[in-house]
């Protein structure tokens, strides 16, 4: 168990750190081995981890963030906190990934990547390597298709001009989003942290939908 958010502010709702502290603080129920956030800014992306809990992330994340970005909080599995590579976000060379849930496949994902070499231990690390490095022509579908596991899945292209945020939720684990009349997004593990991060926000949410499993979908200036 991980937890997950992420977020898409628009028209400067709120400000994007607080909205991420908030998430590093109310996420740390489900992990505190380590934590970390990356956003988008100016056509470039930017990633914050440490192997600390999310609170104490929180206190050190003070600078100015994008408006488009991710969150998790690390309860440690497979790979030990204390290397970074096996912390998330995870940069697989071209996305920069979070994830809550246990990959059984990572090592056979891994050898389905082209021009690709494992950077750390994380069975994390072999979805977005797979998501940024399969085989040409490979659709988003049989990337996902070749996944044995659960899993919840936010994502950035690294240095996207348009900050587009992914979000997929193949099985099991959870995750739930909710949107502002205005158009920001946020997204966490599970719908009573979300409804709280509005609140500490001091955001008013206009609806909320749980992710069903199979689903992908993609945000865009909210």
């Amino acid at each position: 168990m991980c937890g997950i958010g992420a977020f898409q502010i628009v028209r400067d709702e709120v400000d994007p750190a607080k909205v991420a502290r908030v998430l590093l603080r109310l996420l740390e129920v489900r992990g505190k081995d380590a934590s970390g956030v990356a956003w988008h800014k100016g056509g470039d992306t930017y990633i914050c981890k440490e192997n600390c809990a999310g609170a104490d992330l929180a206190r050190r994340l003070t600078k100015d963030i994008g408006t488009t970005g991710i969150v998790h909080t690390r309860w440690a599995t497979k790979g030990s906190p204390t290397i970074a590579g096996n912390n998330h976000p995870i940069d697989a060379q071209g996305i920069v990934g979070v994830h809550n849930g246990h990959i059984s496949n990572d090592d056979d994902l891994i050898k389905l990547c082209v021009d690709y070499k494992r950077q750390a231990q994380v069975d994390s690390e072999a979805i977005f390597a797979l998501l940024g490095h399969a085989p040409k022509g490979w659709t988003l579908a049989q990337k996902v298709e070749q996944v044995q596991g659960n899993a919840s899945l936010l994502w950035l292209a690294s240095h996207d001009k348009s900050e587009t945020l992914h979000a997929s939720r193949l099985q099991s684990s959870p995750l739930v989003f909710g949107q502002t009349a205005k158009g920001s997004i946020i997204f966490a593990s599970t719908k009573a942290i979300l409804l709280e991060t509005f609140r500490r926000c001091d955001l008013k949410v206009d609806f909320i939908h749980e992710m069903v499993q199979g689903t992908y979908l993609q945000a865009q200036g909210g």
